[in-house]
């Protein structure tokens, strides 16, 4: 099961005195997203929360994050595209969940168009509260030097309309970062970004 943290964003705007100026203050930004990491190492760290064993949770000591950074927090086009057949994602095990592909989106990241596809789980399509979420797992540049070698992950919501935001600060480690006793989906060859994202949470170990 994926942990989905929400994060609720609240950008401050203050006018000066020139008409047609304003000063975006992004301080609340940064809160939020730390408070949305502070959530998550407190669900970690609770017996009563937590997907670690108690012997992992005796040897926790938090996961490791670039600091927030506005500038990977992007706008993206969302294209519906589910002309795709299902396939098998393939994983770190054998096991082989059944996805579709459900669209892709196209943005700017540190001045390079990129587009990332999104993929929904077809065991979960008609599941009440994951239903509604699509699954963008993605490598970089920073695989095995700072961030997790097999890529992390983003989840949003299905879009409602085609402008969306991609929050890189919002990518996570699959389990498997943790402990390899879990199974993970692998990132597929199209969402292999040829950049490093320098935002979101870092290599566990």
């Amino acid at each position: 099961m994926l942990i989905l943290i929400a994060v609720v964003i609240i950008i401050s705007i203050v006018y000066s005195d020139r008409p047609g100026q304003e000063i975006v203050i992004v301080d609340s930004y940064s809160d939020s997203i730390n408070a949305g990491r502070e959530e998550k190492y407190t669900n970690f760290a609770d017996t009563s929360t937590s997907r670690f064993s108690s012997e992992e949770i005796e040897m926790f000591k938090g996961f490791k994050y670039f600091e927030p950074n506005i500038n990977y927090r992007v706008n993206a086009i969302f294209t519906v595209d589910t002309t795709k057949p299902d396939f098998e994602m393939k994983t770190s095990t054998d096991r082989a969940p059944i996805y579709r592909t459900y669209g892709y989106l196209d943005f700017t990241l540190n001045d390079t168009a990129t587009r990332l596809y999104a993929y929904q789980n077809m065991a979960f399509i008609n599941h009440p509260e994951y239903g509604n979420y699509l699954f963008i797992p993605f490598k970089d540049h920073t695989n095995t030097i700072t961030t997790y070698g097999s890529g992390r992950y983003i989840d949003i919501d299905i879009p409602e309309e085609s402008n969306v935001i991609i929050d890189f600060n919002l990518a996570y480690n699959p389990y498997c970062a943790y402990y390899d006793r879990w199974s993970c989906p692998l990132v597929p060859f199209e969402n292999h970004l040829k950049m490093h994202v320098y935002a979101g949470e870092k290599n566990y170990k």
